[in-house]
């Protein structure tokens, strides 16, 4: 009886060249759940507070779940078509093939965080992920077995029967799964580290979940209430945005290297703690760019750059970056449209300071009543070839990385090649304020962040994008610092004192810091959030 059922759920063929339906997943799910989920056991066992036999249950129970989840979903484009089934499992094994090198290479975790990352990866950026090793993964365990399972041969049968495939998968694996119970709790404790190494679910599910809160974030964004107050008088205000710069390698936060010679002579205000409200770039920018900050990442307000622009204010936006939700400025420059403008002085226009060039016309067009933000998004220290961020001239610390396979460098040279991007920005920044220190008909100020930190191999994690609720420090700890110009302060204004501060700054401060510097009121100012403040004596706040 028990033969009769197995044949006719695990039929073999009418030849030794073709296998049933319910094999044909069968030994799929098997060869997906033992290749591409060791990186998920690794980790699972390393959960584990003793080796015996509850360990074993647990371990099995992790296999049995995605045994029978893989089965289930297999079951179900078998029951459209065979030829999709196939195409399906040739799909997953090409991207599990890929996804499992990102893993095993930098110790990511597949979640919605990481489907951003990649979706929003340039082509250039994507160029710096590339390794011959890649091409080995992607080939042995991508493509060749997709070529095989193409060319099975699967033999014909019934819907009912591959229905019936999907339904004892069902059964079975829900009887082991109830039977140990008590695994459930060790695997709900760990769900979100486990969730995103399970292949290829991580990534189908995330990529979904993705695309749904992109869909929400791109419809038509609600106007802010409009801006009642306008301090008399014109004003420059730059943004700088960082890019995977963490505070922990700039020496105003005590770092031991002297990574930042330039600004230590700028007088600048080094606020510390700062944090990041995200671990990749896309969210950071929607919530430095919110009223609500953080609290801004699902919601759908217009950004600061459109708010201000539509009242008047010009605002220009330079980008060697991407990532930024939709805006409307007065003016969007990218780095490639710089360069190719580019007529003189057209030498390192390959790395940050692109975005300088051309800069000191902009503010020598603005008149002494304009107020103007300026926002420069840089590439700053974005990973994996932090040596291909910096001109070589500011190769201060040697010997460097020169691989993106970070954990093949040792150490030292992974981070002498970080802390020269972060050399280099200090440059980039000094620039910055040497030119609004040539603008003499109106206050200047400037307020650096960057979008989230960097991982550069402590505990075994490289680059950024895991979830908040599992990144280190050193992903979300970052850098913010003002510069205010003399004149600034002649007008009544100053940077508040770091010690003033009611709680840890963080992305929620640059909405309400830029409305204050430049004397801006509404009903969504939040004085609180507010990093400048002007004395008694400035003239109040005018109604438009």
């Amino acid at each position: 009886m028990r033969k009769t059922l197995l044949s006719n759920l695990f039929p073999k063929g009418s030849n030794g060249r073709e296998i049933g339906a319910g094999w044909f997943i069968l030994l799929f799910s098997l060869f997906n759940t033992a290749v591409f989920q060791w990186p998920l056991y690794v980790l699972a066992m390393s959960t584990r507070t003793s080796q015996d036999w509850s360990t074993v249950l647990a371990i099995g129970t992790l296999f049995v779940f995605q045994l029978t989840i893989s089965t289930i979903v297999l079951g179900m484009f078998a029951l459209v078509s065979i030829r999709l089934l196939k195409t399906v499992c040739a799909l997953f094994t090409v991207g599990n093939a890929i996804a499992l090198y990102f893993i095993v290479q930098y110790n990511v975790v597949i979640d919605a965080t990481m489907v951003g990352n990649i979706v929003n990866t340039n082509a250039k950026e994507a160029s710096e992920l590339a390794h011959p090793k890649l091409l080995l993964y992607v080939v042995l365990l991508g493509l060749v077995p997709a070529v095989l399972i193409l060319r099975q041969r699967v033999a014909p049968s019934s819907r009912v029967r591959r229905g019936a495939v999907l339904v004892v998968s069902l059964m079975l694996g829900s009887s082991w799964l109830y039977a140990n119970a008590q695994s459930w709790l060790w695997i709900d404790k760990n769900a979100k580290a486990f969730g995103g190494l399970i292949l290829p679910w991580s990534y189908v599910v995330n990529t979904v979940r993705y695309y749904k809160s992109e869909a929400e974030r791109h419809r038509v964004a609600e106007p802010l209430p409009p801006i009642t107050g306008n301090r008399p008088g014109g004003m420059v205000f730059v943004l700088v945005i960082g890019e995977a710069a963490r505070a922990q390698d700039f020496s105003l936060y005590g770092y031991g290297r002297d990574t930042n010679r330039r600004l230590k002579q700028d007088s600048v205000t080094a606020y510390p703690g700062a944090h990041s409200c995200a671990t990749y770039t896309t969210a950071s920018l929607r919530c430095m760019l919110s009223h609500k900050g953080g609290n801004g990442l699902s919601g759908n307000d217009e950004p600061l750059p459109t708010y201000l622009y539509r009242h008047g204010i010009e605002v220009v936006w330079r980008t060697n970056n991407f990532g930024e939700p939709p805006l409307k400025v007065s003016r969007y420059d990218t780095a490639d449209e710089i360069r190719k403008s580019c007529r003189q002085d057209c030498a390192n226009l390959d790395y940050d300071e692109v975005l300088l060039h051309g800069l000191d016309r902009i503010l020598r067009n603005g008149k002494p009543e304009t107020k103007t933000l300026i926002v420069l998004h840089q590439g700053g220290s974005h990973g994996p070839q932090y040596a291909k961020k910096y001109p070589p001239g500011f190769e201060r610390f040697k010997p460097t990385c020169q691989s993106v396979e970070l954990q093949k460098c040792s150490s030292s040279e992974l981070v002498n090649a970080y802390d020269n991007t972060i050399v280099y920005t200090d440059d980039v920044l000094h620039r910055v304020i040497e030119l609004l220190k040539s603008v003499k008909d109106r206050p200047s100020a400037m307020l650096y962040m960057s979008d989230h930190g960097e991982s550069l191999g402590e505990g075994g994690l490289y680059l950024h994008g895991l979830p908040m609720a599992l990144a280190p420090e050193v992903q979300f700890s970052v850098p913010l610092l003002v510069w205010t110009s003399d004149e600034f302060a002649r007008r009544g204004g100053r940077a508040k004192n770091p010690s003033s501060l009611r709680r840890r700054p963080s992305h929620d401060l640059i909405f309400h810091s830029v409305m204050g510097a430049m004397g801006l009121r509404s009903a969504i100012y939040a004085p609180d959030e507010d990093l400048f403040q002007f004395t008694p004596s400035t003239p109040a706040p005018s109604l438009r």
